[in-house]
């Protein structure tokens, strides 16, 4: 394993220096076509910059200046291109044309800075001098207008006309989706949905919830897919199949008796992505018909942990391996079990991850490759444990082994994200840690058992413990290698060894801690080891004493290069208290010192999480955090908050 780490060593040293040398920021032959990189990778840029660069070019387009007004006042009135008063003079010479379609920019962009700065009634006033009562982001922009007023009536109206308009659609959709959920007009939100053209703007969560009210299952699937694969990056899914990919190979390693027939494995991993999608009916149907969730109270959250997520995701998951059972004659040995199951799991985890990798980019891919993904793996092959010990071991009946490893796994899964999820225990997070790291020792035990108590066992067959560390190794840090390639090559080198530098510190260990732990599998003929609480084989300092934050002020500050984070930051604010959202609570509700007015979403409020897995967010040190804001004020103060609710805009550094 030494040979292997310095192997590993030198290929990123050599890898880092021919980056350096070779591959630079990307570069652009107009600023529109760095103003379309920049908005689609969501980069930490001054598009104030890049607007006014292109509006000198092209006066005559709205969205130019539409544009230009919302990244100006974006950023703090010191931090601005021109001086306020300078901007406001430029928009009334616009006026001043005999061109009605110059001075209906002027109009606008003067209501739109008005409506920045809170002015209100002057902002319509400017608004109504306007001849084209179709021009684009003004029927949208007076709706805002009366929705801050409450005049919902009025807010509602603008919205239609905007879109009768073919203006802002994705605004005044977006806003009038917003307008309905408030008022709680179930039946005009499901009529606005049939619409095509509205469709794709609701959020995922509100459209399956409409669709399974109204007993549209068929509208209800296409949105769980639709929201699964739309807009995926090749990167992403390159990232999801590499992690994959790693695991599966590392499953035929295992099988050293009789190694399984691809065709089985590809049908139970269509499976596994197929059926991750009953994880959404399952759940849905729980919070529609039962109205049991998550509340922040102990025993509550405890039981939904296990149930309302445990249970449900592990029965998905077997749901594969018991159909290969009944249907086919493909499992027929001990260890075929678990490959079965750690396959189902691995579809998964695959579906997961192209909804993850799509929504914070390849900056995750390590992170989920040594955390989720294994874990996963171990649990759904628990449960298939106890399906095999009943041919192998003949103990007890069936569906009593099965219920019970089945009930173990659901119960692990549970508890894991309990100490994670609710607020009252939250302080404790690290016991999940302790349970993912104990998991990887009660894996290896589970292998050992499979593989030693197989009627294919061959004396003269061995595993190679050392090839299947080495395996691990390289395996691992391939997909370290290629976050950071892909980074750097989108990027530049800067941002990609940002990424290398902080995933080095929080995932290095996690390669050697998992091939010392899965790599190491000892095969005794027809031994059964006992699943019991042990030391894993390889030790990891952990932080005992989380602190707590709650009522604690930071500032925060921009690290991800995008016009949405340069328009909150550089700020301050306080964290006010634990959230929990899609049944995860490392998340934290931020409120802003410097509140923004922003047209796209909420500027006072925002959620973050700590960009490393597991790590704790303190007073006394900077941690890099994911920054996802609210689409609608009403969000803030949502008992239940889903992660499709809100949107990742970057990283930024908590100190």
């Amino acid at each position: 394993m030494r040979k292997s780490l310095i192997i590993v060593i030198v290929s990123f040293i050599v890898t880092v220096l021919l980056v350096n040398r070779f591959v630079h920021k990307p570069t652009f032959k107009t600023p529109e076509d760095r103003l379309k990189f920049v908005l689609k990778e969501k980069q930490n840029e001054r598009l104030d910059l890049i607007y006014l660069e292109i509006v000198a070019k092209d006066s005559m387009n709205i969205d130019n200046h539409y544009g230009l007004i919302t990244s100006y006042y974006a950023y703090p009135p010191d931090l601005r291109i021109i001086k306020e008063k300078d901007l406001i003079s430029i928009y009334w010479t616009y006026t001043e044309y005999d061109d009605e379609n110059v001075n209906d920019i002027g109009y606008y962009s003067l209501g739109l800075i008005s409506a920045m700065k809170q002015d209100y009634n002057n902002a319509l006033i400017y608004f109504t001098q306007i001849n084209n009562t179709e021009l684009k982001y003004l029927n949208n922009s007076i709706g805002r207008i009366y929705l801050v007023l409450q005049d919902y009536n009025q807010a509602e109206e603008y919205y239609k006309k905007a879109i009768e308009a073919n203006g802002n659609l994705e605004g005044a959709y977006t806003n009038l989706i917003n307008l309905y959920s408030s008022q709680n007009r179930i039946n005009d939100l499901y009529e606005l949905l049939k619409e095509k053209s509205a469709c794709k703007y609701f959020p995922s969560q509100l459209k399956r919830y409409l669709f399974l009210s109204n007993s549209n299952l068929l509208g209800y699937f296409e949105a769980i897919f639709f929201h699964t694969y739309q807009n995926q990056s090749l990167i992403g899914f390159l990232g999801a199949l590499l992690v994959m990919l790693s695991w599966l190979f590392y499953l035929r390693k295992i099988d050293i008796y009789e190694s399984e027939k691809w065709k089985h494995l590809i049908l139970i991993f269509l499976l596994g992505v197929l059926f991750s999608k009953v994880t959404f009916l399952l759940s849905d149907l729980n919070s529609m018909f039962t109205g049991f969730s998550l509340n922040g109270k102990v025993w509550n959250d405890l039981l939904y942990c296990i149930i309302g997520i445990g249970l449900i995701e592990e029965f998905v998951k077997i749901l594969p391996v018991i159909l290969s059972l009944k249907y086919s004659k493909a499992i027929n040995e001990p260890v075929d079990y678990l490959v079965y199951g750690s396959v189902s799991a691995l579809g998964f985890a695959f579906a997961e991850n192209l909804l993850y990798f799509n929504s914070y980019g390849p900056q995750i891919i390590m992170g989920r490759a040594l955390t989720a993904v294994v874990f996963h793996m171990f649990l759904t092959s628990l449960a298939a444990y106890g399906i095999m010990l009943d041919k192998y071991k003949a103990r007890k009946g069936l569906l009593t082994d099965f219920t019970k490893y089945f009930i173990l796994s659901a119960v692990i899964h549970g508890l894991y994200d309990f100490w994670l999820i609710n607020p009252v225990v939250s302080q404790f997070g690290l016991i999940s840690i302790i349970i993912l790291i104990f998991c990887f020792s009660f894996f290896n035990t589970l292998i050992s058992n499979a593989l030693s108590n197989s009627e294919f066992y061959d004396e003269t067959v061995h595993l190679n413990r050392r090839k299947l560390q080495n395996y691990l190794i390289y395996s691992l840090s391939f997909i370290l290698m290629f976050q950071y390639l892909a980074i750097s090559f989108r990027f530049g080198h800067e941002d990609g060894w940002t990424s290398l530098r902080s995933s080095l510190i929080s995932g290095g260990y996690l390669i050697i801690f998992i091939s010392a732990n899965l790599g190491t599998i000892s095969v005794k003929h027809r031994r059964w080891k006992p699943i019991q609480i042990k030391l894993p084989r390889f030790s990891l300092k952990l932080d005992h004493n989380p602190k707590e934050v709650i009522g604690e002020t930071f500032d925060i500050n921009a690290i991800s290069r995008n016009r949405d984070l340069m328009r909150l930051f550089p700020n301050k604010g306080k964290v006010i208290r634990h959230e929990t959202v899609s049944g995860n609570s490392e998340w934290y509700l931020f409120e802003l010192e410097n509140k923004k007015e922003i047209l796209d979403y909420c500027g006072s409020h925002i959620l973050i999480k700590a960009k490393k897995p597991q790590e704790q967010i303190k007073y006394d040190r900077k941690t890099e955090v994911a920054v996802f804001v609210f689409l609608s004020d009403d969000k803030i103060e949502a008992e239940e908050k889903l992660r499709e609710d809100f949107l990742f805009k970057g990283w930024a550094l908590l100190s």
